[in-house]
C-alpha cells in the first residue's frame, strides 16, 4: 500500500459510515430507496434530510423520515439556497 492510500484510508472509512454525515440531500425518490436498501439500520437522529422536488419530498415522508429542507421553492430556487437558508436559521436559533 502506498503512502497516499495509507493516509486516505481513515478518511474513506469514516466517510463510508452514513451516521457520520450531518446532512443528506436527495434529488430523486430512487436516492431514498438506495439509502434504505444500502443502510437498512439507518436512524435519522439529528441528521438533516433535504429533498429536491415534490416526489422526492414525498418519498422522504413515506420512508418515515423527517424532511428538514425542501427545494425548489419561490424563496429557495436551488438546493444550495435552501441549505444556506436552513443553516443561517439554525445558527440564529442557536444564539
Amino acid at each position: 500500500m502506498n503512502l497516499v492510500t495509507n493516509c486516505a484510508k481513515p478518511f474513506f472509512e469514516r466517510m463510508s459510515k452514513i451516521e457520520n454525515y450531518d446532512l443528506l440531500a436527495f434529488f430523486s425518490p430512487i436516492g431514498i430507496n438506495a439509502l434504505l436498501e444500502n443502510f437498512p439500520t439507518f436512524k435519522q437522529g439529528s441528521t438533516v434530510i433535504a429533498a429536491f422536488g415534490n416526489s422526492t419530498a414525498e418519498a422522504v415522508k413515506q420512508a418515515g423520515l423527517k424532511l428538514d429542507i425542501i427545494a425548489p421553492t419561490p424563496e429557495h430556487p436551488s438546493m444550495v439556497a435552501a441549505i444556506d437558508s436552513y443553516m443561517i436559521a439554525q445558527a440564529k436559533a442557536a444564539k
